[in-house]
């Protein structure tokens, strides 16, 4: 598809129809022919068949590029007929029987290849041009053959587009071994009862000693045909005498002149400033690819690590189905483990208070050995847990990432971080994640945060621009959240630079700072906490009651979890703490 035309995808084509300020999501004009090359050399030629009355059979395979080439035709005035798989039974007659018509004003007949090949008599043209090759070698003959019918009194030239260095001489060259192979096997068997032992062996002789004298000089043509033709090499191909070669020249004389006499002159194919920012990421990209092994060592073990397969965390058959179907696949499993960390948290936390020790007959799950420590189950390791963040550098993420998402416009009051809070699943916005390697979203960042993975600053800031850099590498520049990212990442960078001034500066200034910058978030926390401590008092019911009225409020969620691991760290050191300072 890419070969034939890039706007035979549609996110493509609606994309740059967006860039070049088309309405509508589909790119006319000049812009058709200068984004494919078969389309520019078509431009060159089918003007030339025109003015000298030569009729064009024009073969393709698929039916959307039938439709960017009927676009192309209508902006330069190009009579034409189209006949593909969909075109009526009763229509055929009528199609081949006006294109035929010697007082015809259609020049080209627009075909399909498996459709258009077979039992139609097209003898009034003599210009096939096949713009796709067939992996069927035979799909091409049949579609050549449709003007080599009796009654063709004129010269016929086949022309054949091929894009250079591309997937598309490959299928050429499978093309002509599969002919190779069928004049070898199937030719020269003389498979008509009539020929002798003696007639197929010297007809197979003859073929292989052209073929020895084909692979001598055969590199040579290869290398003249991986050149692309220019204009002269054009004309020789297409015109039947020395007239039309001389007048084709003329046009193309005159084309250039009057080119350059266009003061929005462009050139005939598409340059790279012309393209958006998006089509010429791959460099950055394969960069970044070639860093992630250097990143993995840095931040331990990352999200290429825990796809591996643990059959301890496994989904549910139902919830596995669900999954798949929503494309969420990756949140579900996230959520599970989760789950499962904090009952093992929790698990872990009751079996460590001081009680009466278990009889020595019987040995459950949570029984130990002689020496205190847990029986070691079969199993696969657990793993590597990260050592806590000092808490003063915990509260001085959580005050960026807060302030960065609670930021507002100040003339409209919008909230420019609600749509970086938590990304679309996979299933809403399926080409987000096929453009985008690395997804991140605030919701990510603040379960980071939580789990101790940034060790300094410095990773923090790594993600939340990259955050933004998906943001402005998705959507189109000077789009509503293509602008949205510029303003957060820059009031980012200020929060950033603020907090590590006041890092060299006394605690008193920076105390007034924090609460400058807060705006009112620390005492919602606090409150928050209180409830925390004197839910604790009790744990039985009032605990869980406490979990169901808090279960609302998702964003108090990554300080309460961080608090509870430090106080219960000192509830293990000295339980009676616990109660005084509740």
């Amino acid at each position: 598809k890419i070969c034939n035309h890039p706007y035979m995808f549609q996110q493509i084509e609606e994309s740059f129809s967006e860039h070049l300020g088309f309405s509508g999501g589909i790119v006319q004009g000049a812009d058709l022919y200068r984004a494919s090359g078969k389309f520019e050399v078509l431009d060159r030629i089918l003007p030339k068949m025109r003015a000298t009355n030569h009729k064009v059979l024009l073969f393709c395979q698929m039916t959307s590029l039938m439709t960017i080439m009927e676009d192309y035709f209508a902006y330069r005035s190009f009579k034409y007929l189209r006949l593909d798989g969909t075109t009526k039974a009763e229509d055929r007659g009528m199609l081949l029987k006006t294109f035929n018509d010697p007082e015809s004003e259609y020049f080209i007949f627009l075909l399909s290849t498996r459709a258009g090949g077979l039992g139609l008599n097209l003898q009034s043209a003599d210009t096939v041009i096949i713009f796709d090759s067939d992996w069927n070698p035979h799909q091409d003959l049949q579609a050549q053959d449709r003007a080599h019918r009796i009654g063709q009194q004129n010269e016929v030239r086949v022309l054949r587009l091929c894009t250079v260095n591309s997937v598309e001489e490959k299928i050429l060259a499978a093309a002509k071994y599969k002919l190779n192979v069928d004049q070898k096997v199937i030719q020269a068997g003389m498979f008509d009862q009539k020929s002798s032992s003696h007639e197929r062996r010297a007809f197979l002789q003859a073929i292989l000693e052209h073929e020895e004298q084909d692979e001598v000089w055969g590199q040579e043509v290869m290398n003249e045909e991986d050149e692309v033709p220019d204009d002269e090499t054009v004309n020789q191909m297409i015109a039947r005498s020395e007239e039309e070669f001389e007048q084709f020249m003329r046009m193309d004389l005159d084309r250039r002149r009057e080119e350059a006499r266009n003061p929005r002159r462009k050139p005939r194919l598409m340059e790279e400033d012309e393209l958006p920012t998006w089509i010429m990421k791959d460099d950055a990209e394969v960069e970044r690819l070639t860093c992630e092994e250097e990143e993995e060592k840095m931040f331990g073990r990352g999200s290429r690590q825990r796809k591996e397969v643990d059959y301890s965390d496994s989904l549910t058959e139902k919830q596995w189905l669900k999954a798949i179907e929503e494309g969420t696949l990756e949140e579900m499993e996230e959520e599970v483990r989760h789950k499962k960390t904090t009952r093992k948290r929790r698990r872990d936390r009751d079996l460590d208070v001081p009680g009466p020790s278990c009889s020595s007959g019987s040995r459950g799950r949570g029984d130990r050995d002689d020496d205190g420590k847990r029986q070691r189950k079969r199993g696969r390791p657990p793993a590597e847990k990260l050592s806590p963040n000092p808490p003063a550098l915990t509260k001085k993420m959580r005050k960026i990432v807060d302030a960065v998402i609670k930021y507002k416009d100040s003339t409209s009051g919008r909230q420019l971080s609600e749509v970086f809070i938590q990304l679309p699943s996979r299933k809403e916005l399926p080409e987000y994640y096929e453009l985008i390697r690395k997804p991140v979203d605030f919701r990510k960042i603040k379960e980071r945060i939580r789990s101790h993975r940034y060790r300094s600053l410095g990773d923090l800031e790594r993600d939340v621009m990259l955050l933004f850099q998906n943001a402005q590498t998705f959507n189109l520049e000077g789009s509503l959240i293509y602008e949205d990212s510029i303003v957060l990442q820059s009031v980012f960078t200020s929060l950033k630079q603020k907090i590590e001034k006041e890092e060299e500066s006394d605690g008193e200034e920076s105390e007034e700072d924090d609460e400058d910058l807060e705006d009112g978030s620390e005492s919602e926390s606090r409150s928050v906490k209180v409830k925390i401590r004197l839910g604790r008092k009790d744990k039985g019911g009032e605990r869980g009651k406490g979990r169901s009225r808090r279960s609302g409020r998702t964003r108090a969620k990554p300080v309460v979890s961080d608090d509870d691991s430090e106080e219960e760290q000192e509830e293990e050191r000295s339980p009676s703490g616990t109660d005084e300072d509740s």
